[in-house]
């Protein structure tokens, strides 16, 4: 092959591979697009289908180094049982005196209770004064219904602390307490609980319009198949709100916080926040967003800014000197002010420049606000259980159910945040509204 055939096979070779190069570019592209709309800067990372695999040590699955232990430490034991054998299990020889005791022991819980029926004979009285007819009332005995408060207590806890569909609802207490009982029965139960749980639902939101601040977070549901809204809303106190609705507009935020509602709140970018006076916007979406164009010429520069002023703010969370945290946040506001120009010139980023331009004065609040996150993750945590229901029945069945849902879970979250027991909480409310305590 002469010199002239070489560099000819040269050149269709490069134009070949410019070619494929083309190709390669343009289905990238594509994939890139594709794949935005389940991945994009706005998919927290509970639901990102591509993340980096983490182990600690590297290769070793299982608790982190330092992790405390689960060893269970043991009380006194309520009963002591001595056993003792008369014959050998090998031999067949008859033993005499043991030559040691050895100590063994154990937890358990007793066999499942089969269902009680209790009849009340409840004396009604007319009262002299008024004339009114006044019934007796028991602490055990609801006056509605026919079930009684603990079976309602452990039908809801099945149903939402455990995220039983009814049907399993329905099975396990068949199999378990050998209590037969229909799928409409067990959904008016649940009915009525929720009923019950309205009142304090009413106090959690008057606690959560009196809060020192609130992190509010949504999340897209479906009832009867149509498009609806779950938002979270959690104190500073750790109150949580549920409410179910078919908006994801201001006025949820309004009529749920109150007109006159003026604390701080710790949001996300959505539009329906920008009304609120004194906003911490959420760095952990910041991060997302200005991560997302790393790629981009000048965008892993912007990253890294970002993730050391990010760092920064952490430490400066740290002190407790009032006077310097005001301090800290002009000098961060003027910094972040100083990024956006400089970048501002970037027309690639303009994205994530303008998401930042957009709420400038509001990524550094928190520094007016001793125990404020610079995140709105405690909101992502609260949400994060309705998510998995959502993803467990799919759709609320009616209107009904869906409000029914947010009183009980309302109660549920709020109680599971401050370290109080469910169960007992749930029984003071059934025993106070459904038996006439109140």
């Amino acid at each position: 092959m002469n010199s002239d055939e070489y560099i000819l096979q040269l050149e269709n070779t490069v134009e070949k591979l410019i070619t494929e190069n083309e190709t390669l570019r343009g289905e990238n592209e594509s994939l890139k697009k594709k794949l935005l709309l389940y991945e994009n800067p706005h998919t927290p990372p509970s639901r990102q289908m591509i993340r980096p695999k983490i182990t600690n040590p590297p290769g070793k699955r299982g608790a982190p180094t330092g992790h405390k232990g689960a060893t269970r430490v043991l009380g006194e034991p309520d009963e002591i049982i001595h056993v003792s054998m008369e014959i050998c299990p090998n031999c067949s020889h008859a033993l005499e005196t043991p030559i040691r005791t050895e100590k063994k022991t154990i937890f358990d819980i007793p066999p499942p209770q089969k269902v009680k029926v209790t009849e009340y004979d409840l004396d009604v009285y007319r009262c002299g004064n008024c004339g009114r007819e006044v019934k007796s009332v028991h602490r055990d005995c609801p006056q509605t219904g026919d079930m009684g408060i603990y079976l309602l207590n452990y039908i809801t806890m099945l149903k939402y602390n455990l995220r039983g569909p009814i049907r399993r609802v329905q099975e396990f207490l068949k199999i378990n307490n050998d209590l037969d009982l229909s799928v409409k029965g067990i959904n008016d139960a649940i009915l009525r609980v929720g009923d019950a749980c309205k009142n304090e639902y009413i106090a959690i939101q008057n606690r959560i319009r009196r809060s020192k601040w609130v992190h509010i977070d949504e999340t897209g549901f479906h009832v009867e198949g149509k498009k609806y809204w779950l938002w979270a809303f959690r104190s500073a106190e750790n109150d949580v709100l549920i409410t179910v609705v078919d908006s994801r507009g201001r006025d949820v935020v309004k009529d749920t916080l109150g007109e006159d509602f003026s604390s701080p709140v710790i949001v996300d970018g959505w539009r329906a926040y920008s009304y609120l006076t004194i906003i911490q916007r959420c760095w952990a979406h910041l991060i997302r967003e200005v991560d997302a164009f790393m790629n981009i010429d000048h965008g892993k520069e912007l990253s890294e800014e970002i993730h050391k002023m990010f760092k920064e703010l952490k430490e400066s969370l740290k002190s407790e000197n009032m006077d310097q945290r005001k301090a800290m946040k002009i000098a961060f506001d003027m910094r972040m002010e100083d990024l956006v120009k400089r970048y501002d010139q970037y027309m690639d980023l303009h994205k994530p420049v303008e998401y930042i331009k957009n709420d400038l004065g509001s990524w550094f609040t928190c520094l007016l606000y001793p125990g404020m996150e610079p995140t709105n993750n405690l909101a992502e945590q609260a949400i994060r259980e309705h998510v998995v229901i959502r993803k467990i029945i799919g759709t609320f069945r009616s209107e009904s159910g869906s409000q029914n849902y947010q009183y009980i879970a309302s109660l549920l979250s709020t109680w599971r945040l401050k370290g109080l027991s469910m169960f007992v909480e749930m029984d003071k409310i059934l025993r106070k509204e459904l038996c006439g305590l109140g």
